[in-house]
């Protein structure tokens, strides 16, 4: 589980409207963020998505 995979999938989801509205429909749910890039094919944690959240407000 690797931060690049999750600023490379932030990265993926910016530029892609489907991806972006899957991780919207997630609500904050780092989670449901994970498994959105899980199915994207991308592994990162919850909370390497939370740490991702703190840093980039």
């Amino acid at each position: 589980m690797s931060m690049k995979q999750l600023e490379t999938f932030m990265a993926r989801a910016n530029g892609n409207d489907n991806i972006r509205r899957e991780v919207e429909q997630c609500a904050g749910d780092t989670a449901c963020v994970a498994k959105v890039g899980m199915r994207h094919g991308h592994k990162f944690s919850a909370a390497n998505f939370s740490r991702w959240q703190r840093e980039h407000k």
